[in-house]
């Protein structure tokens, strides 16, 4: 990676530079070894950004200053963040850490505009098609089926007002089908709820049916009531202005026949 200065080791102060979805972020800390592996897992995801935001990780739990805009634990690390900058603690490994960051960019993207869901993106002909649905209704199998190369994610998508226009962008958290780590975007061509069935259809979802189909595959951990309802003008604004569709699909590549140009 360009800008991941991560030596092999400990003790030796480090950074790994990132960009994902066009926020800039640099990861530092004392543990050289957990930042090397930090700089093999989100390879494809680093840039020479300036004004990067900061973020500091340490192994060891640490406790939560009295002032902060946001807080989240997971099995014993802690994220801790605000305006200025972000502390992880009791980060042990490269897991602890990518927990840690979904849970601070769920956070950060407030004031973006955006907000990450769980769903797949494939981009075809220059537009992202998001898809989502319970455990077990198809995204991973919809990202089997796409060409090489197209699929920005079949785990984690993050969505993003970009100058009034709606883009997907690749992140570099996935599930069973592992993307080529691509840190691209592009618009939305809509937001489809997947349905296995035996032929392929799509049927429009008026913006309340699209904001119900969305709210449960969000990913959000801020407890304040403010966040709270600004995320939900964000999915309101979004459900109004992106075009969605139940997507009734064969679990074959016929499904693209089908979807909306």
């Amino acid at each position: 990676m360009r800008q991941a200065h991560a030596i092999l080791g400990s003790g030796v102060h480090a950074h790994v530079d990132l960009l994902i979805g066009s926020l800039p972020l640099r990861l530092s800390s004392d543990d050289s070894s957990l930042l090397s592996a930090a700089a093999k897992r989100y390879r494809g995801f680093d840039a020479p950004q300036e004004n990067r935001f900061s973020i500091k990780i340490q192994r060891e739990p640490a406790p939560t200053p009295e002032r902060h805009s946001f807080s989240c634990d997971f099995e014993g690390a802690r994220v801790v963040a605000d305006a200025d900058g972000a502390y992880f603690s009791g980060v042990r490994n490269e897991y602890a850490l990518d927990s840690l960051l979904r849970m601070f960019l769920s956070w950060a993207l407030l004031s973006q505009q955006g907000f990450l869901l769980h769903a797949a993106t494939v981009v075809k002909s220059g537009k992202a098609y998001v898809f989502v649905g319970r455990s077990g209704a198809g995204k991973s199998t919809v990202a089997s089926l796409s060409p090489r190369g197209t699929v920005l994610t079949d785990e984690i998508s993050l969505l993003k007002d970009v100058g009034g226009e709606w883009h997907a962008f690749g992140t570099p958290f996935w599930g069973e089908f592992r993307a080529d780590g691509t840190n691209t975007s592009a618009p939305l061509g809509g937001i489809f709820r997947l349905v296995q069935a035996t032929a392929n259809r799509v049927v429009p979802l008026r913006p309340s049916e699209l904001l119900k189909t969305m709210l449960p595959c969000v990913l959000f951990f801020s407890s304040q009531l403010g966040d709270n309802d600004r995320l939900l003008q964000i999915l309101v604004a979004a459900s109004e202005q992106v075009a969605g569709y139940n997507l009734e699909f064969q679990k074959n590549r016929s499904f693209w026949e089908v979807l909306p140009s």
